[in-house]
C-alpha cells in the first residue's frame, strides 16, 4: 500500500508541477504539430527519463538532510525559500503572454535526444523535487527506504510523461488556447506553491 502511495504521489506532484505551459510542454506540442505524435512521444520519453534521474537525485539529497537532525530545520527553510521562489516565478509567468507557437518549415530530428537535452537544461526540476520531497517528508507521507524512493521516482517520470502526452495529443487545441492556458495555469500553480510555502512556514514557527 505504501508503495502505491509513493507511486501516486510521484505522478500527482510531477503532473501538477509540469502543468503550466513551459519550454518542454510547448516543444512537445510543436513536435506533434510538425513531426507527428510518434516523434512527440519519443521526445516525451526523453524528458521523462531525465526527470526520473533528477527526482532521484533530489530525493537522495532530501533523505541525507532529513537523516541528520541538525539539518532538518535548515531543510525546512530551504523548502520554504524554494516554494516562495516558485510561487513568485509562476506569478511572473501569469503576468506575461509568453507562449506563442510559430510554424516553421523545418521539422525536428532525433526528438528523443532533444527531450533528454532540454530536460537536462531545466534548472527548476531538482529544486522543485527537493521542495516537494521535503514537504512530503514534513507531512509524514514520504519514506526514504530505497524501494519507496524508486516507486516515487518512477511515478514522477510517468506523471511527467502523461502531462506531455496530454500536450502532444491536444496540440492543435493548445496551440489556439496557449495564451489563456498559460495565464490561468500559472496563476493556479502560483497559488498552490504559495500555499505549500505557507504550510512549511507554519511548521517552522
Amino acid at each position: 500500500m505504501l508503495l502505491l502511495l509513493h507511486f501516486f504521489l510521484g505522478i500527482i506532484t510531477s503532473f501538477l508541477g509540469s502543468l503550466a505551459p513551459s519550454m518542454l510542454n510547448m516543444t512537445a506540442t510543436k513536435i506533434s504539430l510538425k513531426n507527428g505524435k510518434n516523434q512527440a512521444v519519443k521526445f516525451a520519453f526523453g524528458v521523462s527519463l531525465v526527470v526520473m534521474i533528477q527526482a532521484y537525485v533530489a530525493t537522495l539529497f532530501t533523505r541525507y538532510l532529513s537523516s541528520h537532525p541538525i539539518f532538518v530545520h535548515a531543510l525546512q527553510k530551504i523548502a520554504l525559500v524554494i516554494f516562495l521562489i516558485l510561487s513568485f516565478y509562476f506569478y511572473k509567468q501569469y503576468k506575461k503572454d509568453k507562449f506563442k507557437i510559430t510554424k516553421k518549415n523545418e521539422g525536428y530530428k532525433n526528438t528523443f535526444i532533444i527531450g533528454v537535452l532540454l530536460s537536462s537544461l531545466n534548472m527548476f526540476s531538482i529544486p522543485f523535487y527537493c521542495g516537494i520531497t521535503t514537504a512530503l517528508d514534513v507531512a509524514g507521507w514520504l519514506q526514504f527506504s530505497q524501494k519507496y524512493i524508486i516507486s516515487f521516482v518512477i511515478g514522477s517520470a510517468i506523471g511527467t510523461f502523461l502531462l506531455l502526452y496530454m500536450y502532444l495529443k491536444y496540440a492543435s487545441f493548445i496551440q489556439s488556447k496557449s495564451k489563456g492556458l498559460s495565464k490561468n495555469l500559472n496563476l493556479i500553480l502560483s497559488i498552490l506553491t504559495g500555499i505549500l510555502g505557507l504550510i512549511t512556514l507554519i511548521k517552522l514557527l
